[in-house]
């Protein structure tokens, strides 16, 4: 990968790694104190499917050569907490947006037993030594991940299309309806991400660090995600005020 490719990718992936770990404790920490449940089943979906399951992952196949025990452990770990984070994710999106339906409930228990299953399936496949040339079923857990990203951010930009109705007659908090706007936002670049680098891992059977570009598009979207989650989460006062000042209030 030339140099300067490598510097960009880099840099969207540190974006994104931060940008989650920061957001992901914060909920966590929110949760905490409220003990409602959004607010953490949306922190253990930041956290699992960045920083922990992506971080452990990354690092684990680093040491595969030269510590495969310790690999294995980071691998599983890594897989485990993304199957964790995307459960957190579909239970989140049932909950905030479609509590009482029966029909969205049982998708999202087969969901959860899918994700179960795929790590069982990978497990005894490959044991979690390495996942350069992966199992059926780490495609099959990729399509879910993409599914709880992507639904979540068609539910988050549905509502926030709502909300902006209620802000041009003063009857909703600007901020809030922009969060929900950069929650879509960001989870949509996750999911587009995730469904790239997975569809051409699976097209070409070669894993992503020997494919540039893939790397560069999930670096991209990383970055668009990250971005997003921070100012919806950690905006700045300069941010905040330009939200009220363009809403007219």
């Amino acid at each position: 990968m030339p140099a300067l490719l490598q510097s960009f990718v880099g840099v969207g992936f540190l974006a994104f790694f931060v940008a989650s770990s920061v957001v992901g404790v914060r909920l966590l920490l929110l949760w905490r104190r409220t003990r409602q449940l959004p607010e953490l089943l949306i922190g253990l979906g930041v956290l699992g499917i960045g920083p922990v399951g992506f971080g452990f992952i990354t690092v684990g196949e680093l040491c595969v050569a030269g510590a495969p025990g310790l690999a294995r452990i980071l691998i599983g770990t890594g897989l485990a907490a993304m199957s964790v984070g995307s459960a957190a994710k579909y239970l989140f999106n049932w909950r905030v947006y479609h509590p009482e339906s029966r029909t969205l409930r049982a998708l999202v228990v087969i969901a959860c037993l899918l994700l179960a299953f795929c790590l069982a399936w990978e497990y005894w496949d490959t044991g979690f030594r390495s996942l350069v040339r992966p199992p059926r079923a780490y495609f099959l857990r990729i399509g879910l991940q993409v599914g709880c990203l992507l639904w979540g951010s068609a539910e988050a930009l549905r509502y926030w299309d709502r909300m902006r109705r209620r802000v041009r007659l003063q009857l909703a908090d600007p901020v809030v309806s922009n969060r929900f706007l950069l929650w879509g936002m960001g989870a949509g670049a996750a999911g587009v991400g995730s469904a790239v680098g997975g569809s051409m891992q699976w097209w070409t059977q070669l894993p992503p660090i020997e494919m540039p570009w893939v790397m560069l598009s999930s670096s991209l979207h990383g970055l668009v995600a990250a971005v997003a989650m921070w100012l919806a989460f950690v905006p700045t006062s300069r941010y905040t005020r330009w939200i009220w000042v363009r809403a007219g209030v």
